[in-house]
């Protein structure tokens, strides 16, 4: 039996403060066709058999690329909706919970033993946090799904464009004692 398209759209609203029901169906399609990368054509008809005709025009817009891992579902999923990263990694962990909790199980089983790298992701709890190339988590890419004002408000911090710059916190003065000045002056 496809999945309800009205019942999806409410778990998504209700998993994450989308502004619009557009807005989540844009998440939704984006994420879907991002997740068709790495899913041959058998896959892809599976589930759009599984999805039904109303949610399941995004697989017929991209082809199988390979493997597909987590962080390329990011990077597709940002491209294809056309936001900055950190609401697009959410909105895609947000639309991976909702087809989680929403596909039944063995259809469930079988989406995630092709999409491997997903896995974790296709749970119905939040997926663990995600560390960056540094070592320390990236804001808005914590992993996490997150739960009614916390998420709504990480949400709306990846949409301020003042957020995208950082300043040095002056973190790593304190691993090493010596300052600048103190360095420079050893030479001489």
């Amino acid at each position: 039996m496809p999945m309800n398209e009205d019942t999806l759209m409410r778990r998504l609203e209700e998993l994450a403060p989308f502004a619009s029901r557009n807005e989540a169906r844009r998440a939704f399609d984006a994420t879907l066709r991002a997740m068709r990368r790495g899913m041959n054509e058998d896959e892809a008809d599976w589930l759009a058999v599984a999805l039904g005709p109303a949610l399941s025009a995004p697989l017929l817009r991209e082809g199988h690329m390979g493997e597909l891992s987590v962080e390329e579902l990011y990077r597709w999923t940002k491209r294809y909706t056309k936001l900055r990263k950190g609401v697009a990694v959410e909105q895609a962990q947000v639309v991976c919970r909702a087809l989680a909790e929403l596909l039944p199980q063995p259809d469930l089983e079988r989406l995630a033993r092709h999409l491997p790298e997903l896995a974790p992701l296709l749970r119905t709890e939040p997926p663990p946090p995600r560390a960056s190339r540094r070592g320390r988590q990236d804001r808005g890419e914590q992993g996490g799904i997150g739960e009614g004002a916390e998420h709504a408000h990480s949400l709306s911090r990846a949409r301020e464009p003042h957020n995208d710059t950082h300043l040095a916190s002056g973190h790593n003065q304190e691993r090493d004692p010596r300052s600048l000045a103190s360095v420079g002056h050893r030479g001489r």
